[in-house]
């Protein structure tokens, strides 16, 4: 079958699904209309764009996003400007960093920036308090100060409190992917989902450790979103499809500590529990399904959590 065909298919029966989940309409309108592009029927595309626009809502600027970029892809500047500019006044943070990113990839700095300070505009003082702080988790904001820092580099513009905001993210990122580096066990070869491993504290259980081991263990908002996109990272690294995820428990960790001693700060210890935890059974198979339980423990859909794209974007 040609990926048009399979493009097809599947726009199809998302918009199939559309029906059977109304109150994901316009997000599983958004995955149909790309589904549409891929197969080559573009005013498919557009007609499901217009229906999630008129119902408004978050989704509707994401949606005039996707046709403001596809106007770009196929030449007709005029009309994607005008798309850009209906958003001007109604975009997310979200929706204006998707911009920013497209008119710096093609190449208009200036305009980007606009973009870049509009969506960091639409933050809160304690979200771009969090993104700034040394030590934090990483932040979903992060891009949008990353990209706003490589603009106004290109542009030869001063070192402004932004871009510092940017420095901080920067050190928490490379930090943060750091240490989860050392908690994923990859086997070369083969790769399989057998043997790929990582060890991760579903929402409840991560809180339970943080009272256990508050040194260890830091509440920390958007720690299940950083773990999706390295998951995510070492799938596409390695072409993998699968990856085994062996889930902590606070009473697990706490009773192997007591049997095999060990200092739980210690990431070496935390592995062996993880081996123990492994064979006990405590694993899953990330990702799970669209509308099976996310994998983090919050009881929501995968697609309404860590599956979110929007979340990880």
């Amino acid at each position: 079958m040609s990926e048009a065909s399979t493009a097809r298919e599947r726009a199809a029966e998302l918009e199939r699904e559309a029906v059977t989940y109304p109150e994901d309409r316009g997000e599983i309108f958004l995955e149909a209309a790309e589904e549409w592009k891929r197969a080559g029927e573009p005013e498919r595309a557009v007609a499901l764009w217009r229906e999630v626009i008129s119902a408004g809502g978050d989704d509707a600027g994401y949606a005039r996003y996707n046709w403001a970029e596809m106007c770009f892809e196929q030449g007709r500047d005029a009309q994607a400007w005008e798309h850009l500019r209906a958003l001007e006044d109604a975009a997310d943070a979200g929706v204006a960093g998707l911009v920013a990113e497209l008119l710096a990839e093609r190449g208009d700095d200036e305009a980007a920036l606009r973009w870049f300070d509009r969506g960091i505009g639409a933050l809160g003082d304690d979200e771009v308090a969090a993104t700034g702080t040394s030590g934090a988790a990483p932040s979903i904001h992060a891009p949008l100060f990353f990209g706003r820092q490589a603009c106004r580099r290109r542009l030869g513009l001063p070192v402004d409190r932004w871009d510092r905001v940017a420095e901080v993210a920067d050190r928490n990122r490379v930090d943060f992917v750091r240490r989860l580096e050392r908690t994923v066990s990859i086997v070369r070869p083969p790769l399989s989902a057998d043997a790929t491993t990582m060890l991760v504290w579903q929402r409840a259980e991560r809180e339970r450790a943080a009272a256990r081991w508050p040194s260890v263990f830091r509440v920390e908002t958007d720690h299940h979103q950083q773990v999706e996109r390295r998951l995510r990272d070492v799938c596409e690294e390695h072409g993998l499809t699968k990856v085994t995820l062996v889930l902590g428990s606070a009473d697990g960790f706490a009773a192997y500590l007591e049997t095999e001693g060990g200092d739980p700060a210690e990431e070496g210890v935390r592995l062996a529990y993880a081996e123990r935890a492994k064979e006990q059974g405590r694993r899953l198979v990330w990702p799970p399904g669209r509308n099976e339980s996310c994998w983090c423990g919050s009881a929501r859909k995968y697609k309404k959590c860590c599956g979110d794209p929007r979340s990880v974007s």
